[in-house]
């Protein structure tokens, strides 16, 4: 069995420490957000347990016994370095990790650029990204916050919405002088993300051409793979603006056409609703939330070259 304590209880100590330094039960009270009879009734619980009186009660006076006088210095000190103590965790808190689980594109464009600024006002959270296209799962993923692209908009306390994006289509100059049109299509190759199958399937459906043939298929498996295929013209990307212009790749790649915006889609914060006031969760939710209001407000559409130029 454990030992039990000698010590008395830190609401007894805590009660004597104000009363010893005011000489008032009903200043002590007030520190302490309590009653004068439960400060007094603190007090004689601690004496009972010393063995000693720490006070001698007058009619209108309070005066400390010469234990109390002796037992006081010795509280001081303790409260003191405890105040200390506390002070100095608050002001360097213990490293902690951030595990985020992000896009690629998201991460390469939006999230990786932007984290030197993160870092530097929270130097003692720690971030740590996976890049995974598969959908994290809370329950059993090693993960405290998620951004993922949806059609469907979640719903819950533990998500919010950071950037709508809309189809477009990117290639090489010298395929998009070859297409002037959606029919022009079928003479080049699409260029599928794995992790959206029926990417291109729905987006052509929402145009009303949904059995439109390309003249071949290259599946990889991240949007900007994709783009860097297409930059290599091994066909036509159909990708997500205003992101994929801002990658390497497809800052040098055109669009053929202009899309007209249909089927668009949004990324997403999502963490566990229980974790809201974590400080990791917390600062983080506040940040990117900051971060992409600046990016909307100051996002122009880059100047991609036209395939007449």
């Amino acid at each position: 069995m454990p030992h039990r304590s000698e010590l008395p209880p830190l609401t007894s100590l805590h009660a004597f420490h104000h009363a010893a330094k005011t000489l008032s039960f009903k200043e002590a009270a007030e520190a302490l957000n309590l009653t004068p009879s439960a400060v007094s009734h603190r007090i004689k619980a601690l004496e009972h347990a010393l063995g000693t009186p720490l006070f001698r009660r007058q009619t209108r006076a309070l005066a400390l016994t010469e234990a109390g006088r002796t037992y006081k210095t010795t509280v001081d000190s303790v409260f003191a370095d405890l105040a200390a103590a506390t002070a100095e965790l608050k002001s360097k808190p213990e490293a902690t990790v951030l595990r985020l689980s992000v896009l690629p594109l998201f991460a390469s464009t939006i999230l990786i650029p932007r984290l030197p600024k993160f870092r530097k006002k929270y130097p003692h959270i720690d971030v740590s990204i996976s890049t995974e296209s598969s959908v994290a799962n809370f329950h059993t993923d090693n993960i405290d916050m998620g951004i993922r692209n949806m059609r469907v908009p979640p719903t819950g306390p533990g998500t919010a919405k950071l950037l709508d994006t809309k189809p477009i289509l990117l290639c090489t100059r010298e395929i998009a002088e070859d297409i002037n049109s959606l029919a022009d299509l079928t003479r080049h190759t699409f260029i599928h993300c794995t992790p959206r199958p029926n990417g291109w399937r729905d987006w052509l459906a929402l145009q009303g051409i949904e059995d439109l043939q390309p003249a071949d298929d290259l599946w990889v498996d991240t949007i900007p793979g994709g783009l860097e295929a297409a930059l290599l013209g091994q066909g036509v990307a159909l990708s997500m603006s205003p992101l994929a212009e801002r990658t390497l790749a497809g800052s040098q790649l055109v669009e053929p056409f202009q899309t007209d915006g249909r089927g668009g889609t949004a990324y997403y914060l999502a963490h566990r609703p229980e974790d809201t006031a974590l400080e990791k969760v917390r600062v983080f939710r506040d940040w990117i939330l900051s971060e992409m209001n600046d990016f909307t407000a100051n996002t122009k559409k880059p100047e991609l070259l036209s395939a007449a130029e």
